[in-house]
């Protein structure tokens, strides 16, 4: 049964080493019906993850010269699995709330949330000007 238990766990944790980088968002669904294309974002999304799986999501905005306006606000969170599930487990300012991670890989990432809504995105790829 530990194999069988681990087996399953096993794929969700390969999502971890993704997760951490620099993501742009590509599209948002919500209860499966696209709502909306980003052609462009203005912002990026960082996720930093620490050793022992507590991090922070901040908001960065690219500029011309290859450097990020990086907020001041950041989101705390901790990635848990549940249920052979990948959680991360917000509590910024008090609001505690959890987003699933539903795949992370060198491609693409997205996120569902208690809303319906799903979140793809695509690894940040610098604009190059010469």
């Amino acid at each position: 049964m530990a194999s069988l238990l681990y087996s399953c766990q096993s794929d969700v944790i390969n999502y971890i080493p993704y997760v951490e980088g620099y993501w742009e968002i590509v599209s948002a669904t919500k209860d499966q019906k696209k709502i909306k294309d980003f052609k462009i974002s203005g912002t990026i999304d960082y996720f930093k993850i620490n050793d022992n799986l507590s991090g922070y999501r901040k908001k960065v905005t690219p500029r011309f010269d290859g450097a990020f306006e990086i907020s001041q606000d950041q989101s705390n969170f901790k990635l848990s699995i549940e249920d052979h599930q990948l959680w991360i487990n917000y509590n910024s300012n008090g609001v505690v709330y959890k987003e699933q991670i539903l795949r992370a890989n060198e491609a693409s990432l997205i996120i569902s949330n208690s809303n319906g809504f799903c979140y793809y995105y695509k690894p940040y790829e610098p604009l190059i000007f010469d």
